[in-house]
This record gives C-alpha cells, structure tokens and sequence, in this order.
C-alpha cells in the first residue's frame, strides 16, 4: 500500500544459496497449462458448487456483452468478463488480463517458454481454446471453463508455495500435524505469500528467525495474523486432522479472501485522499499529495512521470498537476504481487456499480433516459442516492447516445467516462489508448532508465512550494489560483468490439477499453472504423435472415425443376411424343445438373453456416442461381423449347 513497507523487506529476505526458494514455485510451464485446459474440458460436468459459483459469477456481464453473429462473444470480450470476474468475485488482477496493458494484443505465441514475460498464460490459454472451437468466439460454458483453468492454475501454484513450506521445516507430507506445527506452517506460506514470493530459507530456524523479522517490520502485521486466526478458527472446526489436503484447503482460502482484509487498507487510504481533495471531485493536487508525504506515515512519493505513465495523473493543467483518486488507488504501487499469476489491488469500486447496471440493463446498449433513471438511484459510499444527476451529465450522455445512433454503448470509453464524472470518487477516468501503462516501480525504472520511482526529497519540497492554489495563514487560497470544479472530458470514443457501429462521420476507434484499470492504455492500437467500413462490415441479423429466405428460395425451385425434370423424363420413356419435345438423352443430362446444381446448394450452404462463407457472398450466389433458374424456365428463355401439342 501507499505506506510503503514491502521493498524494505525484499534486501532482508534475499535469497540465500542452498534455500529452497518461494519464487520457484510461482513457474508455470507450458504442459502444465494445457493439462489444465484439458482437464477442465473432458470432464465436462456441468454441475458442482465451484462451477455454479463461476457461471453465476459471469452470468450478468456476459448477458450485457454484445455478440457477434453466432451469439457468442469475442476474443476481447472474453477477457473483458473474465477479468471483471476474477477481480469481483477474488480482487485478482489476472497479469495480462488487465484490460489496458500492451500485452493485450500482442500475438500469441505457441512457444510461451520464449515470452519472457509472467502476462502469457491467460492468453496462451485462450488461444488454445479458441482454436479448439475454431475461433467462432466462446459462449458461457465454454468462459466457465476457462475461468476453472485459471483458478486451477493459480491452485497449483498455492500447493507449490505449501510444498516448498513443508520442506523448510522438514515436515512430511504425507503425515499428519498438530495444530501448533500446522499454524507454523500457514504462517510460512502466508508470510511467502505477503511478500510476492520474495522469501527463503534453507532451515527451520532460519524460517523462524525470518518471520520474526518480518512481523516486527510490518506495522499491519498484528491485524494481518488476526485475520488469519479467524479463518483458521473457521476452517478447522471442519477439519478432523491436519494433514496436507487440509492445509492446501486453508492456502486455498487465504488466496480467495485475502481481498476482504486487504479493502480495510484500501478504505484508509481512500478516506485519506479524500481529506486531501481539492475543488474537482476525485482529484488531490500533486502538492497536497507530496505535502502529506512529508509530514506523515504516508508515502505519497511517486515521480510525476511515473504518475502519468500509471493514469493517475491529471495534467490537462499542466500548472496544476492533479492526482486522480481512483485511478492513484488501483495503481501498480499500491498492490500486493502475492502470486505469480495475479496481483491483489484496491478494488474497483466501479465494477460493482457496473455489475448493477449490467444486471438491469442485460444488454451492451441503452437508452440514455433507461441509464439515467437507474444511476440517479445508485449510490456508493461517496455518492447518496436517490439524487437529481446535473444537466451537464445529462447532456453528456445524450451527446454519447446521439454519436452511437441513439443508444449508448455501455462498455465504451465514452461511458465509463461518463461513469467517472457521476462517481469521481469510484469510478477511474478511462484514458485513451496508448498514453499509460500498468507498470510496477521495477518495470517503470528498467523502461525508462531511472534510478528510482520515488520523487526526491528536494523534488516534493519544490513542488509543494510552486502551488498557487495553497491556502494562505488565513485559510485562502493565494492570488493567482483559477482552479475550477469542472472534471477534464476528451471525445475519443474506444469500443470493447467493433459490433456496435457509430452512425457519426466521427471516426470511432475500436481498440480495448479500460473500464478496470483506467492506469493503463487500452492495448493494441485497433484500426479506425469509418461509416465506410461500417457499410462493408458482416451484415447483421437482417442480413442472415435475408440469406436464409434466398437460400429456402433457392432450394425450393431446385427441388421443384429436380421433379419437372424427372416427370419428362419418365415421360420420354413412354409412347406419349410431343413436337419440339427435348430428346431423351437431353432430358437425362438436365436430371443430372439438377442433381449437381443441389449438391452445390447443399455445399454453399454448410459452408456459410460454419462460418466458411461471407454471409453477403452466400447472399449474391442464393439470388444469382434463383435467377438463372428462372431463365431456364421461361417460354422464351434460353433453355429448349417445350412442345405443347401431341403428334
């Protein structure tokens, strides 16, 4: 958190020679991933409390999700809802299901072992899967099932971490302990855990003498090991001895509800930046954040730069730099990297905002006046409800619909800043693509060279010196300070898919949206889409339906000259002649090219329903075979003449 304890401990508990190492059991391979994924899909059972528990998890964002033209959800939808998910049902942030990092569209590889990066599982394991259903987009099972995979590995790095506990003390796996050898083990797991892995020992003395430095460094660590003791309490009254089974069920726990503890840190820190608000509403003045800094516990210290490259700088003022609350509260800085695989932050308190309005809307879009009358009754901690929303917001939002031909995209970028100017102090402002990035202190310092992502003493002191806006002895500001109540608004507008078209000549852009960690770019810059290519993109319902008609259409009047054709056939065999009649030989081959002209409908037409064909392609052939058909048949057409009198 902003109080700045965990790097004093990572020198402290530096990996020393011949120790077994906690970082070692955050490896994920290759094979491991895979099984995972396989494991999931040939069970196939559909049942089970942990599966229920996922699907209701995904249930209301998945109904909101626009889908494409198969009804089922794509490749970034599919880690917008898991990501949504993890975060509300645990506080994980998936690393690299973060909807705003660069490694949102990077390509996959099939070789993760040459990423050198921790982002690749959720990705290697989507592409799996996406390529098991041949990329036609995923549906609620199928989301389940990658949601299971995921939580099965971060499973199994849990039991690594316990096993790596186990052979510090020199306990037996296999074996059962007392309760005061279980506690001490929990405790080696759970301080392994708080510090992100970073922790060895090679004995358990060592182990022992670790902890105690540990417990004596972190100034929560009596709430900490209080939290702890409740779920122990909670866990062992079901559990008739302590054997690994039952202590790799208590790791289990901690991982999934460390979050709850972790939101009272959050809560502190939230009610300490509001103290230090200025006029605009979730906003603190980079010097009232360096000022606290200087004269309490906190550590507000972060280099400007580093700031901005986070989001959580406001400079659209650049005389008056402004941290913005929500953005600086879910920041890298202030996360605890406990596993390889995901980091616990402050929640986003906008997700639960959103879960409501998914679940009342349960569609990607809406009316403005529907939005409307919902969120002038939703409330958060900051924000009373019933209340009377300002024109300015209700303009805003009509200006929103107006763009998207009347309704507005609820998981756009225009929304969710919308979302923030209703709730400065819960939602994150959403910057536009490719300005930010969630970057830890160590990756910001490796990519840009600097020595430390804490602002120096004389660096804060002069900031704090050049405000204007600070208050005077009197309690006024001093002369010279303009600062307003308005909250900065940009008219990028960022799609999550590219489904839900604009009907403006303003170019949209389509690239991922950061409704969850606005700290970061939406990934990958996604090309423009023009009222042009709208025109030219995959026809919609209409569109499907329109080629269902002219593909029935089709196959009736093929069916229909198939049997005039066999009648004059059988006909020509007879006694009955008719002048000008088609010959025998004639009329056989015509029985055939009605058979061949079938084979090619039925073709054409399982080929468009796998997705094979262009859905206005399969249109123009349907039209194109109905009219030569009805050449053919004409009295004056192109085909043979008809007889119509006996000899």
């Amino acid at each position: 958190m902003a109080t700045g304890f965990m790097p004093l401990f990572f020198l402290t508990f530096a990996v020393t020679s011949n120790a077994h190492n906690f970082l070692n059991s955050n490896e994920v391979t290759e094979n491991e991933v895979q099984q995972s994924l396989m494991d999931n899909l040939q069970s196939n059972v559909e049942q089970g409390q942990k599966w229920a528990e996922i699907h209701q998890a995904l249930l209301p964002t998945y109904n909101a999700l626009p889908k494409n033209s198969q009804g089922l959800i794509d490749h970034q939808a599919v880690r917008y809802v898991l990501h949504r998910m993890f975060v509300q049902k645990y506080g994980w942030y998936i690393k690299g299901l973060e909807p705003s990092g660069d490694h949102w569209h990077e390509e996959s590889t099939d070789k993760p072992e040459l990423a050198k990066v921790k982002e690749w599982v959720p990705s290697y394991l989507q592409d799996l899967l996406e390529k098991r259903l041949h990329h036609k987009g995923l549906d609620l099972n199928s989301l389940v099932q990658l949601a299971l995979a995921l939580e099965e590995l971060v499973n199994h790095e849990s039991k690594n971490r316990l096993t790596t506990a186990y052979e510090i003390h020199d306990f037996p796996t296999d074996g059962g302990l007392t309760r005061d050898e279980a506690d001490d083990l929990v405790r080696t797991w759970y301080v392994s855990f708080l510090l992100a892995g970073n922790f060895s020992a090679s004995s358990p003395e060592e182990v022992h003498a670790k902890k105690a430095v540990f417990a004596r460094k972190y100034s929560d660590w009596q709430d900490a090991e209080n939290w702890l003791g409740e779920l122990e309490k909670e866990h062992y009254e079901g559990e008739p001895a302590q054997t690994f089974d039952s202590n790799f069920r208590l790791v289990q726990k901690i991982g999934e509800r460390y979050f709850h503890f972790n939101d009272g840190e959050c809560r502190a820190l939230k009610a300490t930046m509001q103290d230090m608000e200025g006029k605009k509403a979730g906003r603190v003045r980079l010097s009232t954040f360096y000022k606290k800094s200087l004269y309490s516990h906190w550590r507000f210290t972060e280099k400007a730069d580093y700031l901005r490259k986070l989001g959580a700088l406001d400079d659209s003022d650049p005389q008056q730099p402004q941290v913005i609350m929500a953005n600086y509260m879910m920041a890298r800085p202030n996360c605890l990297e406990a596993s390889g695989l995901y980091a616990i932050c402050c929640r986003n308190e906008c997700e639960d905002l959103m879960g409501q309005l998914e679940s009342e809307l349960k569609t990607s879009m809406a009316e403005p006046s529907r939005i409307l009358q919902f969120v002038s009754n939703l409330a958060s901690d900051t924000v009373a409800a019933p209340r009377e929303l300002s024109q300015a917001l209700q303009t805003r939002l009509k200006e929103v619909a107006n763009l998207h031909g009347g309704k507005v995209p609820i998981h756009g970028r225009l929304f969710a800043q919308w979302m923030h100017h209703a709730f400065p102090r819960e939602c994150p402002y959403p910057h536009e693509f490719g300005t930010t990035s969630p970057q830890t202190p160590d990756e910001w310092m490796k990519e840009t060279g600097e020595s430390d992502s804490s602002a120096t003493l004389e660096e804060m002191q002069k900031q704090v010196a050049s405000d204007v806006c600070q208050l005077d002895e009197n309690g006024n500001p001093k002369a010279g300070c303009n600062e307003d109540e308005d909250l900065p608004w940009s008219g990028a507008e960022e799609l999550l898919v590219k489904s839900t078209p604009s009907v403006s000549s303003t170019p949209v852009k389509t690239a991922k949206l950061e409704t969850k960690l606005p700290d970061t770019p939406t990934p990958v810059p996604s090309p423009t889409v023009t009222q042009k290519e709208v025109a030219q993109a995959k026809p919609g319902a209409r569109g499907v339906i329109c080629a269902v008609l002219l593909s029935i259409t089709l196959a009736t009047a093929l069916i229909w000259d198939y049997i005039r054709a066999a009648a004059n056939s059988r006909q020509s065999k007879g006694e009955v002649l008719y002048i000008n009649q088609i010959s025998s030989r004639d009329l056989e081959n015509k029985l055939a090219g009605c058979k061949k002209a079938m084979a090619v409908w039925a073709l054409a037409s399982v080929a468009w329903m796998m997705d094979l064909l262009d859905t206005t392609i399969f249109s123009c052939s349907m039209c194109c075979g109905i009219l030569i058909l009805t050449a053919r048949n004409l009295p004056f057409g192109f085909g043979p003449k008809r007889g119509m009198h006996k000899v």
